[in-house]
């Protein structure tokens, strides 16, 4: 085709195949398919036809929702899109001079969308469309893991937390009062929290810790005298307003320290669910590896192995642990009907809660051991445990039935088995000194059991299976899964807050997977 040619398509007769649109690109699949996933009966009720302007189609807005994920654009973006990128226009049949719902209307149809048909509404819909199709018959098992999605909030220290803690509550107050933040503020001398970053209003040496630890000391005085100056207004005030004030709270003592005269420096150390963002407060600090720390979520996926769809996801805060959500993914899928038999991972998933919480849903947790953090030395791993017969074996061949109930460590119950092996068998072992520290000094060596010891026996016995090596193999599957989401954007939160957040991810799992049946349709029609 010409570049003559070309510039004179016609809006109402484009021809994917003249715009070189592939067999499965997301354009070209979308115009057939996307009757399939919502239709008109979906939006019944929704408007009226007795007022107003008559509503731009809401099936095309949400094809342009799709469509907008798909690609990581703004809702500026895919309007614009809309209105002169024929491939856009051809997927969401708009012939001639038909204009696409602007940007109000695209956030309108979003906002009702969730409201009305809740925030995974498209995600099972696309779902329920490729099991209809018979895509997704490897169900029996799935893999899981995390990523991380960093929040959309600005991520600040502590002197510029505090300040725009206190700036935030100022903002709040004058709203509800109905006057300016800066009169408000200049009356109780508090102006300097308005601007961007307090350390830009104060001169000091940061490298003298008097110097920050003053700064720091007159930060919390202000915060709490603001929190007085609040409740001392004799008006009724927003819940706003007492949301800021307990964030103030929050923020003002999760860092810090009291020192013997009074003042405040920062304390040592990251204070447990520390906030990390005044303007994203659900967003925490996390860990995705020993040496990679995450600021604000985690996005946990569930998805098959071989058709490679994704079946579950969860946002969760960065500091949650990746097999806490677990339990929660395999009710998602089983919510859409594509509950697994057995789920692998790694083994960071392989915690005795997780797998007792995934096996009282029928769900068998399949993970490689995770590594011991005892060196030098035989870990209970090493022994063999018979909890039918309750004895344990050493390395050595030696077996033992002597055990008492001791104080469960982890508090899940209140006692377990702890056995004992005789004194003259320790002392006459040949693997004494490479035992433990026990039995190095001529002691007994003592084996404690677990609360979930049955779990990790049965994580043992897998592990020692022929089958575990290509089991653990499939795992990395959902690494492909992951790569395909982050692509589209789950690196980056698009929204505020968790729940938004989690929209986002439903509505990403929907666009990768609808894809995804254009993939596997290619040469199918509709």
């Amino acid at each position: 085709m010409s570049i003559e040619s070309f510039y004179q398509l016609s809006m109402c007769a484009v021809d994917p195949d003249e715009l070189r649109l592939d067999p499965d690109s997301f354009e070209r699949r979308l115009r057939d398919w996307l009757p399939r996933v919502v239709s008109i009966d979906d939006f019944a009720g929704w408007y009226s036809d007795q007022r107003g302007r008559p509503p731009r189609c809401p099936v095309r807005a949400t094809g342009m929702l799709l469509l907008q994920t798909r690609y990581g654009w703004p809702d500026k973006e895919v309007v614009r899109r809309a209105r002169r990128d024929l491939g856009v226009r051809y997927a969401l049949r708009l012939d001639g001079n038909m204009k696409p719902p602007g940007v109000s209307t695209l956030r309108r149809v979003r906002r009702k969308l969730r409201e009305r048909k809740g925030d995974d509404f498209l995600h099972r819909r696309v779902l329920a469309l490729a099991r209809e199709l018979g895509l997704i018959p490897d169900v029996g098992l799935q893999a899981q893991d995390s990523t991380n999605t960093d929040c959309r909030g600005a991520v600040i220290d502590t002197f510029n937390l505090i300040a725009t803690g206190i700036g935030q509550v100022l903002r709040t107050v004058a709203r509800a009062l109905g006057c300016a933040a800066e009169s408000l503020a200049k009356d109780w001398g508090l102006t300097r929290y308005l601007s961007r970053s307090i350390k830009g209003q104060v001169r000091l040496d940061w490298t003298q810790e008097d110097e920050r630890n003053a700064l720091l000391t007159q930060e919390i005085r202000d915060a709490d005298r603001l929190v007085d100056l609040v409740a001392s207004l004799d008006v009724k005030l927003p819940p706003t307003v007492d949301e800021a004030l307990a964030l103030l709270r929050l923020v003002a003592r999760q860092d810090v320290e009291e020192c013997g005269d009074g003042t405040y420096k920062i304390a040592r150390g990251t204070a447990k669910g520390r906030i990390i963002s005044i303007s994203d407060p659900e967003a925490r600090h996390g860990r995705k590896s020993s040496s990679k720390v995450i600021n604000g979520f985690k996005t946990h996926v569930q998805g098959t192995i071989e058709s490679q769809f994704v079946t579950g996801i969860l946002i969760t805060d960065a500091a949650t642990h990746d097999a806490s959500p677990s339990p929660e993914l395999v009710e998602q899928s089983a919510g859409v009907g594509l509950k697994p038999g057995e789920v692998v991972a790694d083994a960071a998933y392989g915690t005795g809660a997780n797998i007792r919480a995934c096996a009282e849903r029928d769900v068998k947790v399949l993970t490689k051991q995770g590594k011991s953090s005892h060196k030098n030395c035989f870990t209970k791993r090493e022994f063999v445990v018979d909890l039918e017969g309750m004895t344990v074996t050493c390395p050595g061949g030696h077996t033992t039935t002597e055990h008492k109930m001791v104080t469960d460590p982890e508090g899940i119950v209140e006692q377990v088995p702890q056995f004992t092996f005789p004194k003259e068998t320790c002392g006459q072992c040949p693997l004494a000194q490479q035992c433990n520290s026990d039995t190095k000094r001529g002691r007994r060596r003592r084996v404690r059991l677990s609360a979930y010891e049955a779990e990790f026996q049965a994580t043992k016995t897998f592990n020692q299976s022929s089958r575990a090596p290509e089991v653990l193999r499939s795992r990395s599957a959902v690494e492909r899964l992951i790569s395909h989401l982050v692509r589209m954007g789950m690196r980056h939160a698009r929204f505020f807050g968790m729940h938004l957040v989690q929209y986002q991810a439903y509505l990403t799992a929907a666009a990768y997977n609808l894809q995804r049946i254009f993939t596997l349709t290619k040469w199918s029609p509709a």
